[in-house]
């Protein structure tokens, strides 16, 4: 049955989407609402930005 619920989006975009999904679920302050809404620390948000601007930085030239 899974060639009737094939993906007809490209493979780098579902490639991109499961990357954001299994980085949403690493957050650990990361709480879902009844309603749909989302709650994260900006403590822990902030944290992921810095660590990912060091990782990266390598490859800005300025």
């Amino acid at each position: 049955m899974g060639w009737f619920f094939r993906a007809k989006r490209p493979a780098w975009v579902q490639d991109e989407e499961r990357k954001f999904i299994e980085a949403a679920n690493s957050l650990k302050t990361l709480h879902v609402t009844p309603e749909g809404g989302m709650r994260i620390d900006p403590e822990e948000l902030r944290d992921q930005i810095i660590a990912g601007r060091e990782l990266y930085k390598q490859f800005v030239k300025r």
